[in-house]
């Protein structure tokens, strides 16, 4: 009887090991793979705003060839983003909403994800241990 408890005491031993390893790595690989996307997002913005604007600094230097103008095609160009600029400020509540929205269904979704990820673990930690249980038998 008392080896039973032994090994029971042994197993749940393990098994807390195993949930704070598990727990080590879920947040080292959070915090690498958040660093990962940061870095990555970053870099893409900053190529994606450089491209934007050489393309509109492109199509600003053609509207001043169609114009015969040397300023005319800049001016269309800003009035553009101007214009873009008071939309964004007078529709803020409703673009704000639009990504609240967007985030919340991320983080909901990434968050299923993780509560499924750590159910499969811990059920499977629950079946090793039932399998090594039942392997030993009683003594």
């Amino acid at each position: 009887m008392f080896e039973r408890l032994e090994e029971i005491r042994e197993n749940i031993f393990r098994y807390l090991e195993t949930r704070i390893e598990l727990f080590t790595l879920e947040s080292r690989g959070k915090l690498e793979e958040g660093i990962v996307v940061a870095v990555h997002s970053i870099v893409l913005a900053l190529l994606t705003t450089m491209t934007i604007i050489f393309l509109f600094s492109l199509l600003a230097a053609y509207l001043n060839e169609v114009t015969n103008s040397r300023y005319l095609g800049f001016l269309i160009v800003a009035s553009f983003f101007l214009l873009l600029s008071v939309l964004w400020i007078a529709a803020k509540d409703f673009f704000k909403s639009k990504i609240r929205v967007a985030a919340y269904s991320a983080i909901k979704k990434s968050q299923e994800k993780k509560v499924e990820e750590k159910t499969n673990a811990v059920e499977e930690l629950m079946a090793q241990s039932r399998s090594s249980m039942s392997n030993n038998g009683p003594n």
